[in-house]
């Protein structure tokens, strides 16, 4: 067989096993599912994903899959759809800096709308390493950064879902090789003038091209296999650096497995926001300042993040998800409670508005060189009493920074506080938590179970 990349990564994902992952790794897999779910809570009351799942219901017809907190039961793919969804659209999902961009919010719903209630928690827990081992490696070899995740998170769903499915190695290069040709090709994300739409990074839309793809591969349809050794969209050397001898490579040095440079998120906005909002934290923390006692502020910043839309008044949800002005108001202005995840009364609210104005984002080529592996801010906060600076790099939830499980679980609850009952969240976190030991079935059941509800 050729050593082409697709044949490579469908070689190293049917040969993984799950009795030889490291204890860290199984531990990150639980982390990031439960991550995932909780991103969902808050997620599936937005009007992204209620078009999704309402076409998610009409288009694939009814199974034995579930969309998450939810008494419909859906076809695989439709619950995968409609999941991704919930998990992607406030910008809280985890993310990787080497492949620039979110795998949680496909692989996670993939994994479980395709496991079914007989699989074993272990089993889930190792397609899921293996779905982010093969996006993160095909977002990070992409020769022309998009920002625009979609592009390469359907992979690593054609191969999760397709080791369900038992999928041949001969099978998967195909489904994978087919998915990088139907799959979204978008260009860079910060170039479009209106990035506040429902359709974001196309997330949920990979999801179903790696499904359909897995499907079509098993049915004998073909690929391309050299989809991805193709030097005008990708690096193959990237693609397969470290994956015969073992490792990943990442700007920290080498990892066992790409999962392991999995970051979280505090807020729900673009990572390269983050920094900002923790430097203004930092200085009105440090100074006892409220939003009033701030007369300007000036962010300087990389090229990525100075490039977003950064309106002080943004007109949706998710355009204000890539705004600097707009997050570091809603922070200064009601708290950094509210940003997880903000409500509607942020937008257009007159203080928040008013107090966005009063920054100014600049680009500082200085900052350009330490992206992706951070990324940097540095503000300058003036007030009646003088002008504070603060600079941020290194931000909650990155992986050299590490959560522990309580952290996660901090989140898990912050997001379900009165959206969902204290039996609910606690039934999803110890089903989690079981996956190494135990079955698949109860998480499922718990949620389908829980009753998720709007934020007052």
């Amino acid at each position: 067989m050729k050593d082409w990349v697709s044949n490579k990564l469908a070689k190293w994902c049917i040969e993984l096993r799950a009795e030889d992952l490291p204890d860290d790794v199984l531990t990150k897999a639980e982390g990031v599912i439960l991550d995932a779910i909780a991103c969902a809570i808050p997620g599936c009351h937005t009007q992204g994903a209620k078009r999704i799942h309402a076409v998610a219901k009409s288009t694939f017809g009814s199974g034995d899959a579930i969309i998450w907190f939810d008494s419909a039961r859906v076809q695989a793919t439709a619950a995968a759809f409609a999941n991704s969804a919930s998990v992607s659209m406030l910008d809280l999902d985890d993310g990787h800096r080497s492949a620039l961009g979110h795998p949680g919010a496909a692989i996670i719903p993939a994994a479980l709308a395709a496991a079914g209630p007989h699989a074993q928690g272990i089993e889930l827990l190792k397609n899921v390493v293996a779905g982010y081992e093969v996006c993160i490696r095909i977002g990070m070899s992409e020769n022309r950064k998009s920002y625009h995740t979609g592009n390469w998170t359907g992979l690593g769903v054609a191969a999760t879902a397709g080791l369900y499915a038992g999928i041949t190695e001969q099978q998967l290069a195909h489904a994978l090789a087919t998915t990088s040709y139907h799959g979204p090709r978008v260009a860079d994300l910060t170039l479009s003038a209106d990035m506040g739409a429902n359709v974001k990074e196309s997330i949920p839309w990979s999801v179903v091209t790696g499904f359909i793809a897995k499907d079509l591969a098993i049915q004998g349809f073909t690929g391309c296999r050299d989809a991805m050794d193709i030097t005008e969209r990708y690096d193959p050397k990237k693609a397969l650096a470290g994956l015969d001898d073992g490792y990943f490579p990442s700007q920290a040095g080498k990892h066992s497995h790409a999962i392991m440079r999995t970051y979280f998120k505090r807020y729900a906005c673009c990572r390269w926001i983050h920094s900002s909002i923790e430097a203004l934290l930092e200085i009105m923390r440090g100074r006892n300042l409220k939003h009033d006692d701030i007369k300007s502020i000036r962010v300087e910043t990389f090229k990525q993040a100075a490039n977003l839309n950064n309106l002080a008044e943004p007109t949706t949800p998710e355009s204000g998800q890539y705004s600097i002005p707009y997050s570091m108001a809603i922070v200064a202005v009601l708290g950094e409670d509210t940003l997880p995840p903000p409500t509607s009364e942020c937008l257009h609210h007159p203080e928040i508005v008013k107090f966005a104005t009063k920054i100014e984002v600049i680009h500082n080529q200085s900052m350009d060189s330490a992206f992706p592996v951070t990324s940097p801010a540095r503000i300058f906060v003036t007030t009646a009493n003088g002008t504070f600076e603060a600079f941020v790099e290194v931000l909650w939830g990155d992986p050299d920074q590490p959560l522990s499980r309580e952290d996660l679980v901090g989140k898990f609850k912050t997001l379900a506080h009165r959206r969902m009952s204290d039996d609910d969240v606690m039934s999803i976190i110890s089903a989690v938590q079981s996956l190494r030991n135990g079955g698949v079935k109860p998480l499922l059941e718990a949620l389908a179970a829980a009753t998720c509800l709007p934020a007052e």
